[in-house]
């Protein structure tokens, strides 16, 4: 049945390539990743907005710019970055100072100095907003961020970051934030690992569309001498899925191949072949997947149809493939391939990828001579997931039961390094003497053809850390959860004489569930042992040592309390409680800093868990919380006192 569907708009053209100018209503596929923007920058909060490539973000930037000029409180300002990717130090500094000038109308003066840095940029920033600017909301709104130079990262995203987190001490920062768009990862944008992670933006992830988005799109397509079929709109979301490049390519050759008369489904069929299936995006992202075996492994197991592999923003590769716009996140929480052209013309590449290229670039381990070494006649080696200096972590599959684990291999012997050596017996025995539902599980430990092996359940959620560095912090109850189970695991661990010493989020796993697990004792303490540490020897990782670890004293389970307490800060407040941009400086801050009330950025944090933290967080080691017993029971009457509430946290 061929019905007419008007178009709102009569003379257009459909844009295939670079973003929508705000005077095109018509073209434009709003989704839920605008709504969320726009409450968020009500709200003048900080904003990272991550999408696949062509996934219309520099879209929704401009329509926000164009929505904020109407308000006499903002002045927006649009930046693509990506015009300044031929530019390096100062010279980028002076274009974006440039730049943020003349969208003010001088309200920010242009620069003077020809080689302004970071620091310039904010103190002329504040400054304005001290003066010129005084009562209104400067509004950064930053398109393309990956293409920042790499030098450049540290020093501007550090600076964007500082202006959010000084906002307690300065109140006239709170007249400025920013929207950071683009393919990246969030803990990518500082990459000194002396300074913390940048942490204080919320995250809005653009999705692609839903069928009722595009059948507005693809009503364009009617006019007075053109029809749709009324299966159209169907037929071009089973091919493009909601792509909103694919959709609106389609649309353009559509509007090209059938000028006038009708457009039937088998015209959205032919164009669709003809059109999308050469389109150059797919040569470029086939290249992407080759170059990253784990992307590639991926792809290959969607295409092939094998074991379903749950969607996360937590793991690298999936992070990576869905970035590059070749998968998403299904209905069920699954990975799937984004669109039907995607897993016709993917699969035809990997058909006739060319005999003796390489399908598959695995790193090897020492011992791998084979593309798959089994171990014990049991465990299977599968996939590299981490290359550490002493030892290597793959995922592997128990041929037994056909479940995944993970397998850490020592890759040094104890006359090459007898500290790593050392460390690794420590891991395994304690593991041994560990049985805590929040604890990795110990499978095997053996020694193989001269290595050393240790085998523990595969956690598929990712890390906690990498969950902070995507996501921003968490929901209240969330936290409370996570810190209350992994200090019931603390209590576990020091009821068997064994105290962890290196408590963060990088070392607690999450499953589906955001069940926490606790993993790496590779530095635990092991009262039981023979001391493998010299006396007075600092063991940890900087941010989240206690005081008396700083210092190199003895430590307890209060030590591992303290660092429960500067991770339990950070799930909260997004931000590490005591920063510096050097490890001296964090030893400082740490020995001797204030506590930032977290209060100030996280209003809705109930006063007796602002309590629970500073007693987690006391100096004085007999003044703190005494023990991760204590910890986990003033967590979990906290958290069922929250949940017997109705409202939300």
């Amino acid at each position: 049945m061929v019905s007419p569907i008007p178009a709102e708009s009569p003379e257009f053209s459909f844009h295939t390539q670079g973003p929508l100018p705000p005077d095109a209503p018509h073209l434009y596929i709003e989704r839920v990743a605008d709504q969320a923007v726009e409450k968020l920058l009500s709200k003048r909060a900080f904003v990272v907005l991550i999408g696949p490539r062509l996934s219309g973000k520099s879209s929704l930037l401009l329509r926000q710019w164009a929505r904020l000029r109407q308000s006499p409180l903002y002045l927006p300002v649009y930046i693509s970055l990506g015009s300044l990717v031929s530019l390096s130090g100062a010279n980028w500094f002076t274009q974006l100072h440039r730049q943020i000038a003349q969208q003010t109308n001088g309200l920010l003066p242009a620069p003077t100095d020809p080689a302004p840095d970071a620091l310039v940029l904010h103190e002329e920033l504040v400054l304005a907003l001290e003066n010129q600017l005084r009562g209104k909301v400067l509004v950064l709104l930053l398109d393309q961020i990956e293409t920042t130079p790499e030098a450049i990262c540290t020093p501007f995203f550090a600076m964007l970051r500082e202006m959010f987190v000084n906002r307690t001490m300065n109140p006239i920062l709170h007249n400025v934030v920013a929207v950071l768009a683009g393919r990246f990862i969030p803990d990518d944008l500082i990459k000194d690992p002396a300074i913390s992670p940048f942490r204080v933006a919320e995250s809005v992830y653009v999705q692609d569309a839903d069928l009722a988005e595009i059948t507005k799109l693809v009503a364009c397509l009617g006019n007075d001498t053109r029809q749709l079929s009324s299966d159209v709109p169907s037929r071009i979301f089973e091919w493009t899925e909601g792509d909103v490049y694919l959709t609106h390519k389609l649309c353009a050759r559509l509007s090209t191949d059938v000028p006038t008369g009708a457009i039937l489904a088998a015209d959205v069929d032919r164009a669709a072949r003809r059109h999308l299936f050469e389109d150059d995006i797919f040569r470029k992202m086939w290249q992407q997947i080759q170059n990253n075996s784990e992307m590639f492994d991926l792809i290959i197991t969607l295409l092939e149809h094998r074991d379903p592999v749950k969607f996360t923003h937590l793991q690298r590769y999936i992070m990576a493939a869905w970035l590059e716009g070749a998968i998403k996140e299904d209905n069920q929480g699954y990975c799937a391939l984004r669109s039907l052209v995607h897993e016709s013309v993917l699969y035809s590449m990997q058909r006739t990828t060319q005999p003796g290229q390489p399908k598959l670039r695995r790193p090897q381990a020492m011992n791998m001579q084979e593309h798959h070494t089994v171990l014990r006649d049991t465990f299977r080696l599968d996939q590299l997931i981490y290359p550490g200096l002493s030892s290597y972590v793959y995922r592997a599959t128990d041929l037994r039961t056909g479940t995944f684990v993970a397998i850490k291999q020592l890759m040094v012997s104890r006359q090459l390094n007898e500290m790593a050596w050392h460390r690794f017996q420590r891991e395994s025995d304690a593991l041994k003497r560990l049985d805590h539902p929040n604890i990795v599980k110990l499978i095997d430990a053996f020694r193989e053809d001269q290595f050393e092996y240790i085998v523990m359940e595969y956690i598929y959620g990712g890390s906690l850390f990498e969950k902070l560095n995507r996501e921003g912090r968490l929901p209240l109850r969330r936290a409370l959860d996570i810190a209350q189970r992994v200090a019931d695991a603390l209590a576990h661990a020091h009821s068997r004489d064994i105290i962890h010493r290196d408590v963060k989020p990088s070392n607690t796993m999450l499953t589906y569930d955001h069940s926490p697990r606790l993993t790496d004792f590779g530095i635990a303490r092991l009262n039981y042992h023979q001391r493998v540490t010299l006396p007075h020897t600092v063991i940890g990782t900087t941010p989240y040592l206690s005081p008396e670890a700083v210092t190199g004293e003895t430590v307890d389970g209060r030590s591992d309390v303290w660092s429960l307490g500067v991770m339990l800060y950070e799930m909260l407040a997004g931000t590490l409680p005591f920063i510096g941009r050097s490890e001296e400086m964090f030893r400082q801050v740490i020995l001797s800093g204030d506590l930032p009330d977290i209060r100030q950025v996280r209003p809705d944090i109930p006063d007796p868990v602002w309590e629970i933290i500073q007693r987690m967080l006391t100096r004085s080691v007999s003044q703190r919380m005494p023990s991760a017993a204590a910890a986990r029971d003033a967590l979990k009457n906290m958290l069922n006192g929250i949940n017997s509430k109705t409202s939300p946290p």
